[in-house]
């Protein structure tokens, strides 16, 4: 299993010596390598399978059986966050965050004061923000997936502020 797009992925075998080696890839582009026991690979960034196949020839001219691996091209993981809120001074609310991939995930946002990386291991996820006094703007940086496909994360829905409005101040009581 690889993520889609992945690049220079070595593949092996072990053969004899003064063998050369003949190599196939469906859905794969060879980067380097081809005629010796190993190949690097840069594969399509769509989600599929693709087949790599080799056949080895000894130093006497005999041809073995092919020999073929199935490689899976999973998608990269993607991560959402609920739409922009407002709420009064020192409410606090919870955004939803929604995950795409292999679980678990490795999720890092930034809420103003720094990345922070959290370990996620079901979709939804929820980010408490806590008592706020002041608008607050939190944005998606990178989701990573449990098979190391990473995504950095950019777009509308990857950022989203809470507007607080201003505190409510009842002035004092008159008379005369």
């Amino acid at each position: 299993t690889v993520c889609v797009g992945a690049t220079g992925v070595s593949y092996w075998v072990n053969g004899k010596a003064g063998s050369t080696f003949s190599w196939t890839i469906n859905g794969g582009t060879k980067a380097s390598g081809g005629n010796t026991d190993s190949i690097t690979i840069d594969f399509s960034s769509t989600a599929g399978t693709d087949t790599i196949t080799v056949v080895e020839t000894d130093s006497n001219g005999c041809v073995g059986a092919p020999v073929q691996l199935a490689i899976v091209r999973m998608p990269l993981p993607d991560a959402t966050i609920s739409s922009s809120i407002s709420m009064c001074y020192q409410d606090s609310a919870t955004l939803t965050v929604s995950l795409t991939g292999s679980a678990p995930w490795d999720l890092t946002y930034n809420d103003g004061s720094g990345n922070q990386t959290v370990q996620v291991t079901t979709s939804p996820y929820s980010i408490p923000t806590g008592s706020l006094s002041a608008t607050k703007t939190y944005t998606l940086v990178t989701v990573e997936d449990r098979l190391s496909c990473l995504t950095t994360l950019s777009g509308g829905s990857t950022s989203t502020t809470v507007t607080v409005f201003p505190q409510v101040v009842t002035p004092s009581i008159q008379h005369n």
